[in-house]
């Protein structure tokens, strides 16, 4: 079941996403190091969108270059996307989830490491309806289920439910359903048992007070979050060092400005400078800012954007067992590290 592939490390390299294969140039290390005055790339790995407001709000109030460090925040056109920017050197820092990541890492030897962790939980949830839910993976077995692409997060989330309690993955039926609410009318007419949400998507569900049961992935395929990542030549280079640890001062910031509900109109007016269509509706960006916050509680005790070593540990086994990893027994320390956050 191979889902991405990353070829090579200092020739033509490519990132596979459900059999999509991007193109990532002629990699060079020689390029990696900068300047301290020399402007940063983050990319986004989509649209920017609320859920990347704490990068928004420290590019746009200054809080990076009160670090020292020159930072841009850019958009992306998807995980792929991002993550080859990355490797490859063109942006200095991007944004994937370890179940993007560690494959590459792992089988193909990708050049990337996280190096900040932002969601502490997946995001995706199956809704089901309310007088039918799915409370456990032993209720989708013989069931269809909508997914949110072939390949994607959601559909290994899937299989790793039902191979974490010893069910048979290939019993559960998958059509795709996309990343908006037209699950919903599927599974009202019976078309599929049960569909994948997300936070947005949850959200506004919620509000339409639609009838319906929420299971989340995490209960069952515990898998960290959206997280910083660099490249691993840009990381080793000690000319680097301060600047990602300032980078990640200021990111800090940006995540503990969104925990608190008093900042959330202002987070979304700074919004409107990099996406004004999602910015419009200032009572949904409230709501969503809100419950973007659970997802971004770190265990207690733990400083913000500090990586849960035994939750990356958990989800590494978990991925080695849905073949997402192939070479087993590679050092945790290729795919994350604490160092930079540490010093933050």
């Amino acid at each position: 079941m191979r889902r991405r592939g990353f070829i090579g490390t200092t020739g033509l390299a490519t990132i596979s996403f459900a059999g999509a294969h991007v193109p990532l140039g002629i990699l060079s290390a020689g390029a990696q190091a900068r300047a301290p005055g020399d402007e940063h790339v983050w990319m986004a790995p989509s649209r920017v969108t609320l859920f990347q407001s704490f990068m928004t709000v420290a590019e746009a109030k200054g809080w990076f270059r009160e670090e020292g460090v020159n930072v841009k925040v850019q958009p992306g056109t998807g995980t792929a996307a991002a993550v080859q920017q990355v490797a490859t050197g063109g942006t200095a820092f991007g944004m994937a989830a370890p179940v993007a990541t560690c494959g590459p890492i792992a089988d193909q030897d990708a050049p990337i490491v996280t190096i900040g962790q932002v969601a502490y939980r997946g995001f995706f949830e199956i809704a089901s309806r309310a007088d039918r839910p799915l409370r456990h993976p032993r209720d989708f077995q013989g069931k269809t289920i909508g997914i949110l692409s072939v390949g994607g997060t959601t559909d290994l989330q899937l299989d790793a439910m039902s191979i974490a309690v010893g069910l048979d993955p290939t019993k559960v039926r998958k059509v795709v359903t996309g990343i908006g609410l037209t699950g919903l009318p599927l599974l009202m007419r019976g078309d599929v048992d049960g569909f994948f949400v997300f936070y947005e998507s949850k959200t506004a569900l919620e509000r339409d007070r639609a009838p319906l049961h929420y299971l989340p992935g995490d209960d069952f395929a515990p898998m960290p979050g959206d997280a910083l990542i660099t490249g691993r030549a840009f990381a080793e280079d000690p000319r680097n060092e301060q600047a990602i640890v300032r980078f990640l001062r200021a990111a800090r910031r940006g995540v503990e400005y969104m925990q608190d509900e008093r900042n959330f109109d202002d987070i979304v007016s700074v919004l409107k400078a990099y996406n004004p269509i999602e910015a419009q509706d200032a009572e949904k960006g409230r709501r969503v800012l809100s419950v973007l916050r659970a997802y971004m509680q770190p265990p207690a005790g733990m400083k913000r954007l500090r990586m849960d070593e035994a939750a990356w540990a958990r989800c590494i086994e978990l991925l080695e067992k849905i073949d997402v990893i192939k070479k087993k027994g590679v050092p945790h320390a290729r795919f994350f590290t604490n160092r930079f956050v540490d010093q933050a």
